[in-house]
Order: structure tokens, then C-alpha cells, then sequence
């Protein structure tokens, strides 16, 4: 899904990175650089289906000495081949990490692996991905999402954004619950918008000296703030995730002119 990744992009330089990269099957490379002339596009091995090849993770893993995070996921489907690609970049990789949509996808039944990762995992599932991650109903998730938030972060040793109308994020003890957002957040895109702006605050941490948890609890605010701002403008219908993406720098500036996330 070439859509992804760009609008996954799009939130990150909108939320302030510098440099933003986007590695995806080489089927989709042209159009992905069509969408975003502000990214670089980097086009990995794969197959004549977008599949991605084993060594497209070694070709990820090259670029780590030039970013500060990743995002693992975002449209990149769920063949057995792209799946071991994914494993493989997790189990190397010595970034912080934003696993998402397919991404998630490729660690149920694996959840515990991520505990050995030594750098920053953030898990950002909706509750019906929670519900596989866990193997509960969903109607268990939905009744009970700051516990199994708090399980899923545990059991990974990272963060969880459990996303939902008042989004958890838990670090397994620490517990934020948003209460930015409304609606417009159930359009299709913008979680992947949401994985690039965690993506974004996550890079500059080593600048700022903040923690992990609290850049994904801010990214959550001010997207959720985003969406806020625009549904005040022109009502719930109509907006593209991508014009959240770029209501982003006015949601920040308003966070810094109010205070702190509560």
C-alpha cells in the first residue's frame, strides 16, 4: 500500500524530523516519491508481487547509522517472506522502534521477543490488532484497555498506544489516557500519520532529554489536538488524514503556548 508509508512520512517531517527516509518494496518506489517530494525513497528488493525479498532487511539495517528511528509496517502487506523481513530488522536493529500495522502483524505470537530488543519498541495497535497480539475477543480489549495496554507493553518490555477513543499509553507502569481526538481519527490513514509523529519524537529525544514514554504520550496528545482543531473549522466529515499531518505544527505550537500534556 504505497498510501502508508508516505502519510507515515508525512507525520514525521510535519512533527518536526529532520531527514526523513522511506524504505518500501521496489514495486511502489516511484509512486511513493511521487507522493512526498520532501522524503527520500529507498526502494527495497522484493518480488514481482511487492513481497519483500530476505535481503531487504540487511538493506534497512545499512541505513541505521543515518537515522535516529524507525518505523516498521505501515503498508507493507503480510506475505510469509515480508513477515521474516520484518523479524529479521527487529532482532538487529539498534534504533528505537514504531511498530505498526503490519508490523504488529508479524510479532503476534512473538510478542516476547521484542523484551530482548536494547532500544526503545513502541507498539501503537487499535484494539482490533490488540486483540490478535493477546489472543482475547476484542470485546475483552474494549473493556479492559488500560490493563491490557499495560500487558502487551510488559510483555514486549516497551511502550504501548493502545488507539481508541481516549488512547492509552503505558510504559507497563506509567499510564497516560488521551483525551484529544474525536472522530475524525477513524479515517483511514491516520494511524500511519500518528506511527511518523511517535517516529519523530522519538528521534529528537537524544536532543531534548526527555523519555520515550512521554514522547509518545506528547504525539498522541497533539495528534488527537490535530484533529481537534480541524473538526472545529469544518465539522466531522471531509478531512484526509494527510491534512492531519499538517495541522500538526499548529497542534505543537499550541501544546507549547498551553503547557504540559495532562
Amino acid at each position: 500500500m504505497a498510501g502508508a508509508p508516505a502519510l507515515c512520512a508525512r507525520g514525521a517531517l510535519r512533527a518536526g524530523a529532520g531527514l526523513v527516509t522511506i524504505a518500501v518494496p521496489a514495486q511502489i518506489a516511484d509512486i511513493v516519491a511521487g507522493f512526498l517530494p520532501e522524503a527520500m525513497v529507498i526502494a527495497l528488493p522484493c518480488d514481482d508481487d511487492g513481497a519483500l525479498d530476505s535481503s531487504a532487511a540487511e538493506a534497512v539495517l545499512a541505513l541505521l547509522e543515518r537515522v535516529d528511528a524507525l518505523v516498521v509496517g505501515p503498508g507493507l502487506g503480510r506475505a510469509p517472506q515480508t513477515e521474516e523481513a520484518i523479524l529479521a530488522l527487529l532482532a538487529k536493529a539498534t534504533k528505537p522502534v514504531v511498530l505498526d500495522a503490519d508490523g504488529l502483524y508479524a510479532v503476534r505470537g512473538r510478542l516476547g521477543d521484542l523484551a530482548a530488543r536494547k532500544e526503545t519498541t513502541v507498539l501503537t495497535p487499535h484494539e482490533g490488532e490488540a486483540t490478535a497480539l493477546l489472543g482475547e475477543s476484542q470485546g475483552t480489549v474494549i473493556a479492559h484497555r488500560e490493563s491490557r495496554a499495560k500487558r502487551l507493553a510488559t510483555t514486549a518490555r516497551g511502550i504501548c498506544v493502545l488507539k481508541g477513543p481516549g488512547t492509552v499509553v503505558t510504559d507497563g507502569t506509567r499510564v497516560f489516557v488521551n483525551a484529544t481526538g474525536n472522530s475524525i481519527l477513524s479515517t483511514g490513514g491516520t494511524g500511519d500519520v500518528l506511527s511518523g509523529v511517535v517516529a519523530a519524537f522519538l528521534a529528537g529525544l537524544p536532543s531534548t532529554g526527555g523519555d520515550a514514554f512521554g514522547a509518545a504520550s506528547l504525539a498522541v496528545h497533539v495528534h488527537g489536538h490535530a484533529a481537534d482543531l480541524l473538526r472545529a473549522r469544518r465539522g466531522d466529515r471531509g478531512t484526509l488524514a494527510s491534512e492531519i499531518a499538517d495541522a500538526i505544527p499548529e497542534a505543537i505550537r499550541a501544546w507549547v503556548e498551553g503547557g504540559a500534556v495532562k
